[in-house]
């Protein structure tokens, strides 16, 4: 039942923060200008780099809880969570003292035209959410979440990204001040450590002013590091290199591509992370078959997902950007190569979700380092490299490479490990991929979508949408069919 409630609050979460997503930066587009759009951009990567400090800790106590939920152990729980919280509060000194760092250092260093004082305001007034998100509500955001309650989170995020909109959109009008905008959304923040607490408080009883302190409890705190590095690097590099060897403009068109893109993988990483804590439970359960069947059947629906979404993206985007920056003449914004390695990169770092999930969810970090330490390095190295002489293409080609490796490793790593599910079982899969990405390219090449607005980009979108999903769904049936008879039930 939770599985289902997390889904459906996943989905209607995913729903909202696409459309705050697009009319957001929209409004910042047209009341300001690109420049002040690629400086939100950068900045809120540059404070997420704080995100490094955390060493994966928030996937170590989700392991680490999945048993004493399961066994009904309060006063584990009530360890893991108070030295959870107590890390994470030291994490927020670090980062006050990082953010006044930045507030001096970035402005110097950044190729803007504002002055330093409008940047160094602006840097101090994003930090406020994340500081909020650490000293308050992060601990108890990862109890619902072990304890297949994410949808609590789900909706009281969505709430709360609807009212930003409306106060963001007040405050442009009454204001046109960024800085106002960015205010208001801090104190709208405020909403989701009340309600996490409260519930967490009421309904099981956890209550962190209580002092018995373990600290031995999260041992494994560092162990994460490294999965927490590369999907650091892989969600930050793009922009930071863009920042510094291309320029905010570049950052601004990159950050109107990621828009859909971003909003998709979200979706598809929700998806997947729905069912992490149902995994978690059949490895404390040591129901190993349980296991072994739903991370099959996961994995193959993400993969479909992830195709249909993404082929209808790679079909439509180019038209999208159109539309959405229609009036907006102070950066190039028509980037057709970029936005196929892009959204190519991006279908292979949803494709591994199922993957990483399931390893978060059995708690082997140690054994898997290595790759993501590779991953980050790859990464880093070839986008640097290659967007001195391919600017934005040269950095989606550095992340393309790199989740790509990824994703194999795993696929040899589980063939070993965990579930034990032989290469030949991605094997259809990946031939299925190569044959959707050809159909693609033939039709973004031989079709023309004369789409002029949004109402035509919607009818466009959900005609193109339907046939990739009847070519998924066909792939489904036809898979269904092979294996009832290999199994001898046909």
């Amino acid at each position: 039942m939770n599985n289902k409630k997390n889904f459906i609050s996943a989905f209607v979460l995913q729903i909202v923060t696409m459309i705050s997503g697009l009319v957001l930066p929209r409004l910042i587009l047209n009341t300001f200008n690109s420049e002040i759009n690629g400086l939100i951009s950068s900045i809120t990567q540059f404070l997420s780099f704080i995100s490094l400090v955390e060493g994966g800790l928030g996937a170590v106590v989700l392991a680490e809880l999945y048993r004493p939920i399961e066994q009904k152990n309060d006063d584990k729980i009530h360890e893991i969570m108070l030295e959870c919280q107590n890390y994470f509060s030291k994490i927020a000194i670090i980062f006050i003292v990082y953010t006044f760092i930045l507030s001096v250092l970035y402005p110097l260093i950044c190729n803007s035209s504002y002055s330093f004082e409008f940047i160094s305001s602006l840097i101090i007034i994003l930090s406020i959410s994340t500081l909020i998100r650490y000293l308050f509500s992060v601990t108890y955001k990862l109890y619902l979440q072990a304890n297949q309650k994410i949808y609590i989170v789900n909706y009281c995020s969505s709430l709360v990204l609807l009212l930003n909109l409306i106060a963001a959109f007040i405050a442009i009008k009454l204001f046109s001040s960024i800085h106002i905008v960015k205010i208001s959304a801090d104190i709208l923040f405020l909403i989701q450590p009340f309600v996490y607490k409260k519930f967490v408080e009421k309904k099981y009883y956890v209550n962190l002013s209580i002092r018995k302190k373990n600290k031995n409890v999260l041992r494994e705190r560092w162990s994460g590091f490294a999965q927490n590095l590369a999907h650091f690097i892989n969600m930050n590099t793009d922009i930071t290199i863009i920042t510094i060897m291309i320029g905010l403009k570049e950052v601004s068109v990159y950050s109107v591509y990621m828009l859909a893109i971003v909003a998709l993988r979200n979706i598809i990483s929700l998806i997947s992370n729905t069912y992490q804590s149902a995994l978690g439970k059949y490895h404390a359960s040591q129901n190993d078959k349980a296991l072994k069947e739903r991370y099959t059947y996961l994995q193959k629906i993400n993969w479909i997902i992830s195709l249909v979404l993404y082929g209808t993206c790679f079909l439509l985007i180019n038209s999208f950007v159109k539309i959405y920056t229609s009036g907006i003449n102070d950066a190039n914004y028509y980037q057709p190569v970029f936005a196929g390695v892009i959204i190519l990169a991006t279908l292979f770092f949803s494709i591994c979700e199922p993957q990483k999930f399931l390893v978060l969810a059995v708690g082997k970090f140690k054994k898997i380092k290595t790759i993501f330490i590779v991953e980050a390095l790859l990464n880093i190295v070839l986008s640097i490299v290659l967007s001195t002489k391919y600017g934005l293409v040269g950095v989606a080609l550095g992340t393309l490479i790199s989740v790509t490796v990824r994703f194999f490793y795993f696929v040899f790593y589980l063939r070993k490990n965990i579930v034990f599910i032989g290469f030949k079982t991605y094997i259809p899969l990946l031939l299925f991929t190569m044959l959707f990405i050809v159909v693609n390219l033939y039709a973004y090449n031989n079709i023309s979508f004369n789409i002029i607005n949004i109402f035509d980009f919607v009818i466009y979108g959900i005609f193109v949408v339907t046939i990739e999903s009847l070519i998924g769904g066909l792939y489904l049936f036809i898979n269904q069919l092979f294996i009832k008879y290999r199994r001898g039930q046909l």
